[in-house]
């Protein structure tokens, strides 16, 4: 049993890992509104369970989409690798990327350069565009590269051309 037929002492942690879409949506919904409500000194302890939920071998390819948009909400650094596992693969690349995104910080910014050789398709072009939403000046250097490749797919070169127009221009030295 699942969702609201499985009665009031199901613990949603256990069952998220099962959740199906077009499914009984409702340990989800309470683990959304746990996010939610979680104080700032609680994140930490919430991330180590999504990251639990999220490791459990039986996790669903919706359980895991649903993981990963919580973690776009409260993870940090500790998530990183985690997510930069799931990057690499095609199936669970979107979700990670997203989550990747919205974490703060230089491991995030790493993960995503890194995911760009283990991707191809819709999934790297999702990818670039990512980075250049972060506007990590770290990219600066991959994205010229991407932009000015003859050999890379026309819709990754502009992606790429799109994403360096929104980092600050290079520095060109002390201000005269």
């Amino acid at each position: 049993m699942v969702g609201a037929e499985a009665g009031p002492n199901v613990d949603p942690w256990s069952q998220i890992v099962r959740l199906e879409h077009g499914g009984d949506g409702s340990f989800a919904a309470i683990i959304r509104e746990q996010v939610g409500r979680t104080p700032v000194a609680g994140l930490a302890k919430l991330e180590a369970q999504l990251l639990r939920a999220l490791a459990d071998p039986a996790v669903t390819a919706a359980g895991r989409d649903f993981l990963c948009s919580q973690l776009a909400l409260v993870g940090s650094a500790a998530a990183v690798p985690v997510l930069g596992r799931l990057l690499a693969a095609e199936a669970s690349a979107d979700a990670a990327r997203v989550a990747l995104e919205r974490i703060p910080g230089p491991e995030a910014d790493a993960a995503l350069l890194a995911g760009l050789y283990s991707l191809s398709g819709r999934a790297r072009i999702g990818l670039v565009g990512s980075i250049g939403a972060r506007r990590s000046p770290g990219a600066r250097e991959t994205l010229s590269r991407l932009a000015g490749d003859a050999g890379e797919h026309a819709e990754i070169r502009a992606i790429a051309t799109r994403a360096l127009a929104l980092l600050r221009p290079a520095s060109t030295g002390p201000a005269a």
